[in-house]
């Protein structure tokens, strides 16, 4: 085993103020030493952050600002911080200062025992709320709640540790690129892992998972990797905790299975609403308050100071080393006795009785035998006092008891419970759903459990169907009208808004799914939203100059998604089987057609055969007729209403719109 003395920090003192002593605990992120403070002369204990977070100068600013945060956070049950620096004499040793805690963690404890029962939970849980519902007012999320967070100090105090930290660490780029998972993945809500995002809501899934655990001796989900627990996370809801271990109240049931509902804005609000849910539960289960158990120790030589060491059960070496994405807490064993002190007792010495000392024989009186007479007489009548007071109370009270707590047990063993406690049970079971309570499980009797009846009396059995759930159809292509006359066959509430969204492959204004998709199976009354397509999107129709090639042309709007038509036009500029335009341009929608307009170059006419002597007034209408401009000119014979000759002469080809000249005699 490597000792303490092997870490070259031991020994050191970080900015001239704090004397490393011995390393309590390693992490894939940070390493946690006992020090002390030379300043204040006193124990603390020195968070001291990985060498590659260390050296980012942004994830220091962004440690420094996180540290400021928490130290602000002064509570009973939260680990307190004292001090936040960056020692910079052999290297960058960026580190955090805070309270050092005399106890174990509650890992250790679940290492011991396994699993808690209802009371003991409730009691560490209630501290653990308390200081997260401080932390959360103060406008902190923890972001990594779990077991080995969770301090039981040797005062019996719950603590809560490494505040801001997660924070501070999941925003370092360095962190993710060496696949560090920010918050133990199986306590991680499911938004933390999807979306990366954290609230007061967050905490409380987290909290919930170790309710579970404390409860069960288990997280809910296990998987060969961590991205199988988050999977799981994502895409399952966290068990009824009786479904795992019998017996566990189904206040308790209820309460976990909302604090870990997969929906943020289903869970209590924050830990403080967590809290208070859980005192009426506690108020309705009469649960009393337990103190933390004490942890185990063996004798021999111990760690800072002559402390005791933890048992090796617990697995609490100082070179533990915790796998990636945890966050190393510190918590050190108390002091030992001092050689030759008197052994210290786990409890008060035992009462010491004195026999009574014996009397002498004497001679009985007849006295003494007339008193014996009256004794028994006053006996005889006390004891038929008793009997008829026995008997009194037996028809007023004694044959009632309470009907005992069999939720979430089979319906065979639920029976059983109940007949052994004296009363019947029907034949006949009501069947209900429950989110909670399993398949075939019992959800409740009736008169109600709890309730104070006579020995013999009848109940009735409901039993678990499971859950509820309904099959959402397909309303694709539907109208809007279509799709919630379909929704309407099974029991969801449909948004009266909708959702618009582009679409392809559906027309606009038709509908193109629904949120949660179909085939999604739904609780009752859960609201589903109707998803409008509007159609393509719009896309950025290719800038086609005047004059590109048609084929090249179409190649460009094609490669864009557009589909092309073709039109062609006579044109004297552009030259044939060029573009002169396009349609529409700017923006279209995707896979809509945009129509080329190409050149067919000038358009060529011939000029209409017209005789000599024909009338001026016919030659006009001929050329114009053909397309042509004219102008006359009269050559000073005659009147001018007669054609002499035309320029250019009749059957030459010229552009349409050119100008004829008409030589008029």
């Amino acid at each position: 085993m490597h000792t303490a003395t092997a870490d070259p920090l031991v020994g050191r003192t970080l900015e001239g103020r704090y004397r490393i002593v011995e390393r309590i605990a390693r992490g894939g992120m940070s390493t946690v030493y006992a020090a002390v403070d030379e300043r204040l002369d006193r124990l603390v204990a020195v968070k001291v952050m990985s060498a590659a977070l260390s050296a980012d100068p942004a994830f220091s600013d962004r440690f420094a600002r996180e540290a400021r945060a928490a130290a602000r956070l002064s509570h009973l049950n939260t680990v307190s911080v004292y001090d936040q620096g960056t020692d910079t004499s052999a290297g960058t040793h960026v580190f955090l200062v805070m309270e050092l805690v005399e106890g174990r963690t509650l890992r250790d404890l679940l290492r011991e025992r396994g699993r808690l029962e209802p009371a003991e939970a409730v009691s560490i849980m209630e501290p653990v709320l308390t200081a997260l519902a401080a932390a959360h007012r103060a406008g902190l999320v923890h972001r990594d709640v779990k077991p080995e967070n969770i301090l039981l100090s040797d005062e019996g105090v719950v603590k809560v540790a490494d505040f801001g930290l997660a924070r501070a660490v999941e925003s370092d780029d360095a962190a993710t690129r060496t696949g560090l998972m920010m918050g133990t993945v199986a306590y991680c809500s499911p938004e933390q892992i999807s979306k990366g995002r954290a609230d007061p809501r967050s905490d409380v899934y987290s909290a919930g998972v170790v309710f579970f655990e404390l409860l069960t001796g288990a997280p809910p989900y296990h998987g060969e990797s961590a991205m199988n627990v988050a999977y799981q996370h994502v895409h399952s809801r966290v068990p009824a905790p009786s479904s795992r271990v019998r017996g566990i109240p189904s206040e308790i049931d209820e309460l976990i299975v909302a604090a870990t509902d997969s929906d943020p804005a289903a869970r209590p609000a924050d830990a403080g609403a967590f809290l208070a849910a859980l005192a009426d539960v506690r108020a309705a289960l009469a649960l009393p308050v337990m103190a933390v158990p004490p942890r185990p120790r063996v004798n021999g030589a111990g760690g800072l100071g002559g402390r005791h060491v933890l048992d090796p059960r617990a697995d609490r070496s100082t070179t533990q080393v915790v796998g990636p994405g945890a966050h190393d807490t510190s918590v050190v064993p108390r002091e030992r006795p001092r050689p030759g002190a008197p052994a210290r007792r786990s409890g008060p010495p035992p009462p010491i009785v004195t026999p009574p000392p014996r009397r002498p024989r004497k001679q009985v009186s007849a006295q003494v035998r007339r008193r014996r007479r009256n004794l028994i007489v006053l006996l005889v009548v006390l004891l038929l006092g008793v009997g008829a007071g026995y008997g009194g109370w037996w028809f007023a009270s004694g044959r009632y008891a309470r009907i005992p707590n069999v939720t979430g047990q089979s319906e065979s063993a639920a029976i059983r419970t109940l007949r052994a406690a004296g009363y019947q049970v029907s034949n006949s079971v009501n069947l209900a759903y429950s989110e909670a309570i399993p398949t075939g499980d019992v959800i409740s009797t009736d008169p109600s459990i709890g309730s104070r009846v006579p020995k013999g009396r009848t109940l009735h059995l409901t039993v678990s169907k499971g859950q509820e759930r309904f099959t959402l159809p397909s309303v694709v292509n539907d109208t809007e009208a279509q799709a919630r006359q379909a929704l309407s066959q099974i029991p969801v509430q449909v948004s009266p808004t909708t959702s618009t969204q582009s679409s392809l492959t559906v027309p606009q204004g038709k509908v193109m799914g629904t949120t949660p998709p179909a085939g999604t199976k739904v609780k009752r009354n859960q609201i589903v939203t109707i998803l409008i397509s509007s159609g393509p999107p719009l896309v950025n129709v290719p800038d086609i100059a005047q004059g590109t090639p048609l084929d090249d042309a179409k190649n460009q709007l094609e490669t864009a998604g557009f589909k092309t038509t073709v039109t062609q036009d006579f044109n004297d500029t552009v030259p044939n089987n060029t573009v002169i335009s396009i349609n529409p341009t700017g923006q279209a929608p995707q896979g809509s057609t945009i129509t080329i307009d190409v050149s067919k170059g000038p358009q060529f006419v011939k000029v209409p055969k017209i005789d000599r002597g024909t009338p001026v007034a016919d030659a006009e209408a001929a050329l114009t007729a053909a397309g042509l401009q004219y102008q006359v000119q009269s050559v000073g014979i005659g009147d001018g209403s007669a054609v002499l000759a035309l320029s250019p002469d009749s059957g030459t080809k010229v552009r349409s719109g050119s100008t004829v000249i008409i030589y008029a005699i």
